[in-house]
């Protein structure tokens, strides 16, 4: 039976709620700090790189216009805007002439309740997986020998599961390797009683999450001066 707080992910979308639930999953892996400076924005320091990286949800043209002008002032500096009126935003933008340094991303979520507990089986009896955790976040590895075939990281927000940088390097791709990393990261992490998992795909890897049951909730883009 379904726990008293369970919401089903077809109820699931995004909000500014859901934003900072990501962002503080997000950034906690990272090892990094975000910070509300007052609006619905909110910044992490990207040492070493010095950068900072504001976040906007489903802003209004007016707000949205008044973060990109102050982002095309300052070198260091990108907008990262989760909505479902891109192209308008965009359109609204290109007097500024920023450079839009990626439109394809996703915002994502997947219901946990039903989700395979046990650990996956590897693609192959070469593959090695390794678990290591710092709390909240925790993280594994696949390696073949002593090369690093794969990684990722999922750390818990309350009820959520924020998932993050879910990589297999070049020559181990096309393998099945994202998938087994996605499921050995869903195993360990639903020890938690979470109801609900988020990240944001890549273009590419929107398709392995929707054939793991993931839902597109808003897209994601990103612009700088």
């Amino acid at each position: 039976m379904a726990s008293a707080n369970y919401r089903s992910p077809m109820a699931e979308h995004a909000d500014d709620r859901l934003l900072q639930t990501w962002i503080t999953g997000w950034s906690t892996c990272r090892g990094l700090r975000p910070y509300d400076d007052g609006g619905s924005t909110f910044v992490v320091s990207t040492d070493p790189q010095e950068q900072t990286e504001h976040f906007l949800f489903e802003p209004s043209t007016e707000q949205f216009l008044e973060l990109a002008r102050e982002t095309k002032d300052d070198a260091r500096r990108v907008l990262t805007v989760i909505t479902n009126r891109m192209q308008d935003l965009l359109d609204a933008a290109d007097p500024l002439g920023m450079r839009v340094i990626d439109r394809k991303q996703s915002l994502m979520s997947a219901d946990m309740h039903g989700q395979d507990v046990e650990d996956p089986r590897a693609p192959s009896e070469d593959f090695v997986l390794e678990r290591s955790e710092d709390s909240p976040c925790r993280r594994v590895t696949v390696r073949i020998g002593d090369e690093l075939a794969a990684r990722g990281s999922v750390s818990v927000v309350g009820d959520y599961a924020v998932y993050d940088r879910i990589i297999t390097e070049e020559q181990f791709r096309r393998r099945g390797l994202a998938s087994y990393v996605m499921r050995a990261l869903t195993a360990g992490v639903l020890t938690d009683d979470v109801t609900t998992g988020l990240l944001v795909a890549t273009s590419d890897g929107r398709a392995l999450y929707e054939f793991l049951g993931w839902q597109h909730l808003a897209d994601v883009f990103v612009i700088r001066g």
